[in-house]
């Protein structure tokens, strides 16, 4: 009689989520777009809250997690308008002009950012510094990091 050889018990373990992400300039993707009311000094005001999933070379096995957050205002000059312009052109306002615009439009889109962390007095609390997105630009305008210099 053969005795039937066990089959190993194997399940696929999902990537762990990650907001520690090396300074740099990468690939990424919006995966979400949130309106969100925040509390600062000068009373409570609402933000755009967008959060991308990185691509980070030296981190291929984590999902790499960053956000950016903007006032939302979109009057000309405001941070929110001019991202958004670089990201669809002006064309985009132009013909939005006097209407509304929907920004569920930016989910799934493919963009590059930069990484930067930010230092500020109560950061000695904590083992990693502040992860912020400096820039978003559209795919192919920012010279990305490499692996080696992601890893220094």
């Amino acid at each position: 009689m053969l005795i039937p050889k066990c089959k190993p018990l194997v399940i696929p373990v999902p990537r762990e989520s990650n907001f520690r992400i090396p300074e740099g300039r990468y690939r990424a993707k919006i995966t979400s777009v949130r309106k969100m009311t925040v509390e600062r000094l000068d009373g409570a005001s609402e933000v755009l809250r967008l959060l991308f999933e990185v691509q980070v070379p030296s981190l291929p096995n984590t999902q790499n997690l960053a956000k950016a957050e903007y006032r939302l205002d979109l009057n000309s000059g405001s941070d929110l308008r001019n991202m958004l312009t670089r990201l669809l052109g002006k064309q985009v306002f132009a013909d939005a002009s006097g209407r509304t615009f929907d920004l569920e439009q930016l989910v799934s889109m493919d963009v590059e950012v930069e990484i930067e962390h930010v230092t500020t007095s109560r950061r000695d609390e904590y083992s990693y510094p502040l992860v912020r997105v400096r820039e978003i630009r559209k795919p192919g305008t920012m010279q990305l990091t490499e692996y080696a210099e992601a890893n220094q």
